[in-house]
């Protein structure tokens, strides 16, 4: 039987072949993408096809096919939510792990094409999908049955800091203790660790605490969109009610606005019945005819793509200008580090404080921990690891490959678990 580590992520997937010694094989997933490593988490359905495309094809496709299909992102969030069960897609109806399942399936034809054996995966999980006890136990049902569905027969879990530890540990030469801060698009995730060179088999006495908190990249996208972009689309503006009164833009439509994957869900008719009044008697017509332009032509991943990459500008720039126009939307808006990181700065707060109750839970301070060990996208941002930097001191940050860390890890996971823990 080969073993496998998936990091299934918000964002991005990668995979990796855990055999022989030294780190485990990174496995191209997506000859498309500029790193074939890389999967995006992202699939569209194909009118034209009338099925599902994943990763950088799904991109080229919605183009080719002038957006008139569905394009799905970031359905790792919704994993531990009772309020999506299913969804219509043309004409089919889709449960969640359905969805999950197809990127899973080109994760198993990935891997068909490097072995015909049979398949030990272990799957990544963040620390905390949620709060409740009883949507985490929803999150893991899901994936498992996601999993079942694209043909993997035997799962297992590890968290996804855990397993960034363990890629961590190779490179050591003598044991460390160390916090492990695993900084992605969805979540932001903590484990104190006791690392050692050479440390194979069962880790759990080493795992001290671990703990997360529903905090990323996501959330500092929806910032700049929430403080910078919802102007264009009604926020600030009113609408005069039935009754004579002057009300504020309706706030269920901009928290919607705030997640690019959510914005389709405004493409219903009550929505749309809505948006008419709300042109209708509102103090600014032109801005509901920027958000129906938004809606009904399927922008909202391209201008999400254009906050993206304004916000990575910031961390090598002190300033970014985010340009987008189509059809009746035209937005140049400049952005300065000093504003995103004024923004996102609540959002670090209950990120430091959940790394700080982790720290507890381990019984250690942070002048006992040797090393940090920094991966996930999020962990290039400036002001992130400005944060980490104040508690520990640059000099005890350490990071490699920011994308891959937790698939190497799994796959080293998966190599060394006992088949039977």
């Amino acid at each position: 039987m080969e073993r496998f580590g998936l990091d299934f992520g918000t964002t991005n997937t990668s995979l990796s072949w855990g055999r022989g010694d030294g780190l485990p094989e990174l496995c191209p997933l997506d000859p498309a993408a500029v790193d074939p490593r890389v999967l995006r988490t992202l699939l569209y359905y194909s009118i034209e096809r009338r099925g599902f495309v994943v990763g950088q094809r799904a991109i080229g496709e919605y183009l080719a096919e002038d957006m008139e299909g569905t394009l799905i992102q970031s359905i790792k969030t919704f994993l531990g939510s009772e309020l999506f069960e299913d969804t219509w897609i043309h004409d089919r109806m889709y449960t969640l792990e359905d969805l999950i399942a197809v990127v899973l399936r080109e994760v198993r034809a990935a891997i068909r094409t490097l072995t015909p054996a049979d398949v030990r995966l272990v799957l990544g999980r963040p620390a905390v999908y949620v709060t409740q006890p009883e949507r985490e136990q929803l999150a893991r049902r899901r994936l498992e049955r996601a999993a079942a569905l694209a043909g993997f027969a035997a799962i297992e879990f590890e968290y996804e800091p855990i397993a960034a530890g363990l890629t961590y540990e190779a490179s050591l030469t003598r044991p460390e203790l160390a916090l492990i801060a695993d900084l992605g698009g969805g979540t932001s995730d903590f484990t104190v660790m006791r690392l050692g060179a050479g440390t194979r088999g069962d880790r759990r006495d080493d795992i001290l605490a671990t703990g997360g908190v529903q905090i990323g990249g996501d959330t500092f996208d929806a910032r700049i969109m929430a403080t910078t972009l919802a102007p264009h689309f009604g926020a600030g503006t009113t609408y005069r009610s039935m009754e004579g009164q002057d009300l504020p833009f309706p706030s269920h439509l901009l928290e919607r606005l705030g997640h690019w994957h959510q914005v389709p869900f405004l493409r219903s008719r009550k929505t749309r019945e809505l948006l008419a009044a709300l042109r209708f008697s509102g103090s600014d017509p032109a801005a509901v005819d920027r958000l129906r332009a938004l809606v009904d032509g399927n922008l909202a991943f391209f201008l999400f793509e254009q906050i993206e990459r304004a916000k990575s500008q910031l961390s090598t720039a002190d300033e970014a200008t985010i340009r987008f126009q189509a059809d009746v939307i035209d937005i140049e808006e400049r952005i300065t580090r000093a504003a995103f990181e004024a923004m996102i700065a609540p959002d670090l707060e209950r990120v430091a404080a959940c790394m700080a109750d982790v720290l507890a839970d381990a019984k250690v301070t942070a002048a006992d921990v040797q090393a940090v060990f920094v991966t996930g996208g999020s962990a290039q941002i400036p002001a992130v690891r400005a944060m980490l930097t104040r508690t520990f001191g640059a000099e005890r940050l350490r990071a490699q490959d920011y994308l891959t860390s937790v698939a190497c890890g799994l796959g080293l996971t998966a190599r060394d678990r006992p088949a039977d823990s």
